[in-house]
């Protein structure tokens, strides 16, 4: 009697077995670390541009005039990129020439986007608020400012990409408006675009966990899910139940990881900017 052996299917059962075997040798470390921003790869910064501004513009009026005015204000920036200002009566100074005073209430609006590791602002602010102007009697103000910019890592100012606006209206004097040019602003102490990422990864052929983006400003919650599959492919989304961290509702993002654990890919969208690029983790401690 012959027995006939079938080639194919005993390379399908190596292959299987080789399949495992692989498997069985890929070992899940309990953390996953990387340290992003301008000490790695560029297109890895990430801008979190919140905290306390002051901003010192020279206004030029229709006459040609220069109008100095300074204002305070605090920017509060969201997991999606979004601006605001705090929920609270905070009144802010704000001061016109060299003779005013003014406690006002500023409202910010706008949006952060970006990409390549440069973040771009659109970045409104409507003010109002009591005052004087050379001693006289309290009188009540009221105006706005807008202006698009991005980051410049060398000087560590917002720079603005073109003119922006200014208004402003005292009770009983009349108002002013004009152009602000060559508009830079120290950015908040801290926004250095630099950041951490730790993955905590259960599971192999189906993947969960959570992962935590730290800025100087802020630690974001993600929820993390995905498989292996000769590579890890993991989906993270930002949540707002993480303990320790505030909510990353708004940002999401998508890796690929070797089974060493020595570098991934990224792709996704943080702070409301576009992020996509490749970096080494953390060695294990």
């Amino acid at each position: 009697m012959t027995i006939r052996f079938n080639p194919r299917w005993l390379f399908a059962l190596s292959l299987v077995f080789s399949l495992q075997f692989c498997r069985a040798q890929v070992e899940v470390p309990p953390f996953v670390n990387f340290s992003l921003g301008d000490t790695n790869n560029p297109d890895s910064q990430l801008w979190d541009l919140q905290g306390t501004y002051s901003l010192n513009l020279n206004v030029v009026q229709r006459n040609g005039l220069v109008l100095p005015v300074n204002l305070n204000f605090i920017l509060l920036q969201d997991a999606s990129g979004r601006l605001s200002s705090p929920t609270n009566d905070n009144t802010e100074a704000l001061t016109v020439s060299d003779n005013s005073f003014f406690a006002v209430l500023p409202r910010v609006t706008g949006k952060v986007t970006g990409s390549g590791g440069t973040a771009r602002v659109q970045l409104n602010i409507r003010f109002s608020g009591t005052g004087q102007v050379s001693g006289q009697p309290t009188t009540t103000v009221k105006g706005s400012f807008s202006v698009t910019a991005e980051t410049d890592p060398d000087s560590g100012n917002l720079v603005g990409t073109k003119n922006g606006k200014f208004s402003i209206n005292i009770s009983g004097m009349g108002g002013a408006s004009g152009v602000v040019d060559d508009f830079a602003t120290p950015m908040p102490n801290g926004a250095n675009a630099t950041w951490t990422l730790s993955l905590q990864l259960v599971g192999l052929k189906k993947i969960t966990g959570d992962a935590v983006a730290t800025t100087p400003n802020r630690a974001m919650g993600f929820n993390l899910s995905g498989k292996f599959d000769g590579v890890f492919n993991i989906s993270c989304k930002g949540v707002n139940n993480i303990q320790n961290t505030v909510s990353g509702v708004g940002s999401s993002f998508k890796m690929q990881l070797d089974p060493a654990f020595d570098s991934g890919s990224f792709q996704g969208k943080m702070l409301g900017q576009h992020l996509e690029f490749t970096a080494p983790t953390v060695p294990p401690q």
